[in-house]
């Protein structure tokens, strides 16, 4: 019994507990989904198949055949891609960085060359001792003709300022420094020069022709020459006075340049090209060339990375329908009752038929429209199947998870998984609703015209001609009238074959004119009488708690079958002497609890569903005979209690357990004088607290709350059956 537990038990609680059946469908579930997988990494949407239309060509050598896209894809056209980059690297400017220390060094360099010169010429030093000092000082910078025809000029002064100023101007423009490789990529007509002011890095953009190198310096000079006007002779010296100071200060700066070219070459849109599902792209008999091999190449990578991508999706799906289902099976076992492990497995397997069905139908569809194929795939009779083994809540679930199926096994055609759950959830309402088998052949008319009608809908924003669509709705219409019929003919084979309860099969059972029923009538008449009476109590509470009433209601019709064989052993059915006045308690004892194990037998016989025969060993738990027990004890206290016990177990289910708690309480009843409604409510309620102290409710998953609406019904019933009636006069007269 399920009692109020603390927050984090009830948080737990919210995910499933795992028993030996819970093992058996993650076994079970897990060989399914591996079936699947390799069914839809063979044959679905995203299987290889379709790159064997690209085998057996080479470059150079004749196609032995047509070879033929097989699908419409959009792939990467690497050539002309290339080609793209290398236009949009041609269009990205190389960065040269301005050293500002080597300007400064140069330029003081200079200063310190004219300072010294002038100094010597202010001391009147000899002009061969001027220039072998001058040589001395700045050693490989200018020859000593150079400094001799400066040190004899009258215009050395003057020179000496002509020629910082043009050394400044070039310095400043930049002298750069041309690396002998790695300036390919890059534009050729531009370049940008980085350059730091107050601190700060500027870029200025320059032609390419603008740029001075080491081997451009004398016409640079002679130009700067020519803007001042100098006359030849002061020319020649100036120039060579440049020269021989002047230095590279611009230099290729080939990290940030490079990171310029990846970041553009990051940026370019690869060009795609789209081929249709048919296209040829070679015709048998016809030269291989390098540019068609290369792009039948690039199609088989395309087709590649879409099936790659088409088949991580499916199976994503697939194992995310294979969570769901087996997080709610785990959750829902109660669903199926005792026939859990049938009605779980046979779950598991009917979703991987299912799944194959949808993807050969998928397969084999022609294309005209969304839902071609569809018709192949009985959906509702899947679902329908399931909802009447499962109910309704379970039937609903259930056609969730087909839709996730049919999303993988389809490409996630949206047709397919819109018609597969609606079509599903419909048919889980009927199914689970129809009272007989009858009504659910019925129920067939009405699936047809949902699913003519569903696929119309579905199909009209296709634009297709009304002929197509009339065939495609009717052959749906045709689907879930084959399917409702399959469902009548299959259900009984599963019923039988894995004695399930249905609901079909309960309601067959619960009539009262079975055979079994009819010899528990004629042989044990009060037997009979209280085995309505408990099914009445059990049903009404089983409704009102929101478990099986109709499998509550069966359960105690046949819960006491056992007392057929020897019925006058039980007070019930007694008239007069009752036959326990005549042997010992322990033999009585016997007798009394022989009958669940005969009753166990006998339903096995009769072939009940095991959830009805699990209620018949259920009914009484483990419980002691107290009446017979109390009375050998007093003849011998030594005895043991266990041979006073019934044989069976505690109620593991809802409806077990409610009838367990109806018997009690219909027996019990009969014992009571003067049944007003507080003491038929204190006496109920002392009833039920006693099987819950006795742990006779322990492993049942009834709640408080359950036991506490269940005491409620009985009393409101039991209070109906023992109302006060009016005493007639002659009924007094005769003291009646």
């Amino acid at each position: 019994m399920k009692t109020n537990k603390p927050l984090l038990a009830r948080v737990s609680g919210l995910f499933p507990k795992f028993s030996f059946h819970d093992s058996r469908y993650f076994w079970n579930s897990l060989a399914c989904l591996i079936a699947a997988a390799l069914m839809l990494f063979l044959v679905g949407p995203g299987s290889t198949a379709s790159n064997r239309n690209f085998d057996g060509i080479s470059p150079g050598k004749l196609a032995e055949k047509d070879i033929i896209t097989g699908k419409d894809v959009v792939y990467v056209d690497k050539a002309a891609t290339q080609l793209r980059i290398e236009t949009e690297e041609h269009l990205v400017l190389p960065i040269f960085k301005l050293d500002a220390s080597i300007t400064t060094r140069t330029l003081n360099d200079f200063k310190a060359f004219a300072d010294g010169f002038r100094e010597l010429a202010d001391q009147n030093t000899a002009t061969e001792t001027m220039v072998l000092m001058l040589m001395s000082r700045f050693p490989g910078m200018l020859s000593d003709d150079v400094l001799s025809s400066l040190a004899r000029s009258p215009l050395k002064l003057q020179m000496l300022v002509y020629a910082e100023d043009i050394l400044s101007s070039l310095l400043g423009i930049g002298i750069f420094s041309i690396p002998s490789e790695g300036l390919e990529s890059f534009n050729q007509d531009y370049f940008e020069l980085e350059h730091t002011i107050n601190n700060k890095a500027e870029f200025e953009q320059r032609p390419q022709g603008s740029m001075v190198t080491r081997d451009d310096l004398p016409r640079a000079i002679n130009e700067q020459i020519s803007q001042k006007r100098l006359a030849n002779s002061v020319s020649t010296i100036v120039s060579k006075l440049v020269l021989g100071f002047a230095t590279e200060n611009a230099f290729f700066d080939k990290t940030q340049s490079q990171n310029r070219l990846a970041k553009v070459r990051s940026k370019v849109e690869p060009v795609t090209r789209a081929v249709g599902e048919n296209e040829v792209l070679v015709k048998k008999g016809e030269m291989v060339t390098e540019e068609t091999y290369a792009r039948i190449m690039s199609i088989k990578s395309a087709v590649s990375r879409a099936d790659i991508g088409l088949l991580l999706s499916g199976l994503g799906l697939l194992c995310t329908a294979a969570f769901v289902g087996f997080f709610f099976l785990s959750r829902q076992k109660n669903s199926f009752g005792a026939s859990s492990q049938y009605g779980g497995l046979l779950s598991i397997y009917s979703s991987l038929a299912f799944f194959i069905i949808v993807m050969f139908a998928n397969r084999a569809s022609l294309g005209s429209n969304n839902l071609e194929g569809a018709y192949f795939v009985p959906t509702a009779l899947f679902v329908g199947i399931a909802s009447a083994i499962g109910g309704q809540n379970f039937g609903f679930a259930f056609s969730v998870i087909l839709g996730l199926l049919s999303a993988s096994a389809s490409n996630m055609n949206a047709d397919y998984i819109v018609f597969t759950v609606f079509s599903g959830i419909f048919m889980s309402f009927m199914s689970s609703s129809a009272k007989t088998r009858l009504s659910l052949a019925k129920s067939t008319v009405g699936q047809a015209l949902v699913q003519c009608g569903l696929a119309a809908i579905l199909l009209m924003h296709s634009e297709i001609p009304f002929p197509e669509l009339a065939r495609t709705s009717g052959l749906m219409a045709l689907n879930g009238f084959v399917s409702g019929a399959l469902i009548l003919a299959i259900l009984p084979v599963l019923e039988q074959g894995f004695n399930l309860p249905t609901r079909f099969r309960l309601m067959e059972l619960s009539d009262v004119n079975a055979p079994a029923l009819k010899d528990l009538m004629t042989l044990a008449p009060g037997t009979y009488a209280h085995s309505l009476n408990v099914a009445h109590l059990a049903e009404a509470a089983a409704e009102e708690i929101g478990a099986n009433a109709l499998l509550a209601r069966v359960g105690s019709y046949y819960h006491d079958l056992g007392k057929i064989d020897q019925p006058e052993y039980f007070v019930e059915n007694q008239r007069g002497q009752n036959k326990h006045d005549d042997i010992n308690p322990r033999l009585s004892a016997t007798v009394i609890r022989s009958h669940v194990k005969l009753g166990v037998e006998k339903g096995k016989e009769l072939g009940l569903p095991k959830a009805v025969v699990d209620i018949v060993a259920q009914h009484h738990g483990n419980s002691t005979i107290a009446w017979f027990y109390d009375k050998a004890k007093t003849e011998d206290p030594t005895i043991n209690e266990e041979d006073f016990s019934y044989p069976g177990s505690p109620p593991t289910t809802k409806e077990a357990g409610i009838v367990m708690l109806a018997d009690s309480v219909e027996a019990a009843l009969r014992t009571i004088k003067k049944p007003s409604l507080p003491r038929l409510d204190a006496f109920i309620r002392q009833l039920i607290m006693e099987k819950v102290q006795q742990g006779q409710l322990d492993d049942c998953p009834l709640t408080l709350k359950d036991l506490e609406t269940i005491r409620h019904v009985f009393v409101r019933i039991t209070a109906g059956q023992f109302h006060s009636r009016i005493e007639y006069p002659s009924q007094k007269e005769s003291g009646s």
